[in-house]
């Protein structure tokens, strides 16, 4: 799960600048704004170099952020994400990400100049780049280096949507969770990939999950911190019959905190593993499974289900 650090909203115009760096200008907190048109059209909306069409050649521009502080309480990670669209010229223009994380006094390009969207090929709209991650930092900034040869231009590109998460990490990883009837008991089992500091589970039960209904039929308690898969299993002895029973899981931490995943599983309980021998009306006559009202199930292993239908 990813903790959203800040979403950031950018649209970058090449302008015919020759200062390094040209930086963004402040004003949306925290800070990071356009530099130029905000959409993707003709005439001075075009984001490009100029008002009039396609970037200069002989350029080498950079935008820069400001300092943000890319700590997170709960992760040594962030996750950075953002989108692109436009064109250069093919692997002779190129524009490329950097980040650093001690205020600008080293920078690190995670894609690499003259691969992928940097330059190699047109970005269709709304192409969301690959994320890369990249430690925590308080003193996290970015830049978009543009830089093109002496001559063929294009449109240049729009980045839009930078998002900075923090890779959170869950103290339970669940990975399965699976429910089946077996005789008379529903059967319930689940695994996890790792834990930490994981007390217990709460098995919950319910016949009516859209009112919130739910009853605690079992606590297990975790088998311990791992980096391994942990198998789980219990059986309900006491699942309504005639009904879909329906199951989820609470896990607690060890200072008490309780998640509940969202995924339920569900044990179909209307129906009978034993051949149906007859089915019968409250007088004991024998009817057909179209018969409207109360019936009676019965199965050659003697068991009965009563049944409207």
């Amino acid at each position: 799960m990813k903790k959203l650090l800040t979403g950031l909203i950018v649209a970058l115009n090449f302008a015919a600048f020759s200062q390094l760096p040209y930086t963004w200008t402040a004003g949306v907190n925290p800070g990071w704004v356009g530099a130029g048109a905000l959409q993707w059209q003709a005439g001075c909306n075009y984001v490009t170099t100029n008002c009039a069409g396609n970037y200069s050649n002989n350029m080498n521009t950079t935008y820069t952020s400001p300092t943000i502080d890319a700590s997170c309480s709960n992760a040594s990670t962030v996750s950075i994400t953002f989108m692109a669209f436009g064109n250069a010229e093919f692997s002779f223009d190129f524009m490329f990400l950097e980040y650093s994380l001690n205020n600008g006094t080293t920078w690190i390009n995670p894609y690499g100049v003259g691969t992928g969207w940097t330059g190699n090929f047109g970005v269709a709209p709304g192409t969301t780049i690959p994320p890369f991650t990249a430690p925590t930092s308080p003193n996290f900034r970015f830049r978009f280096n543009f830089q093109s040869d002496v001559s063929v231009n294009s449109t240049g590109y729009k980045l839009t949507d930078f998002d900075i998460a923090c890779n959170v990490v869950l103290p339970v990883e669940m990975v399965s969770f699976a429910a089946k009837r077996v005789g008379s008991e529903n059967k319930l089992e689940w695994s996890t990939l790792s834990e930490k500091d994981n007390d217990y589970f709460d098995v919950e039960w319910s016949v009516n999950p859209e009112a919130e209904l739910w009853t605690s039929i079992s606590r297990v308690y975790s088998l311990g911190n791992s980096e391994v898969r942990q198998n789980y299993q219990i059986n309900h002895s006491d699942p309504t019959n005639g009904k879909k029973n329906y199951y989820r899981i609470t896990q607690v931490d060890t200072d008490g905190t309780r998640r509940t995943y969202e995924n339920l599983v569900v044990v179909d309980n209307t129906m009978k593993d034993s051949p149906l021998k007859e089915i019968i009306n409250l007088m004991g006559q024998a009817v057909d499974e179209n018969t409207p009202g109360f019936v009676i199930y019965v199965y050659e292993d003697g068991t009965k289900l009563s049944k409207y239908q």
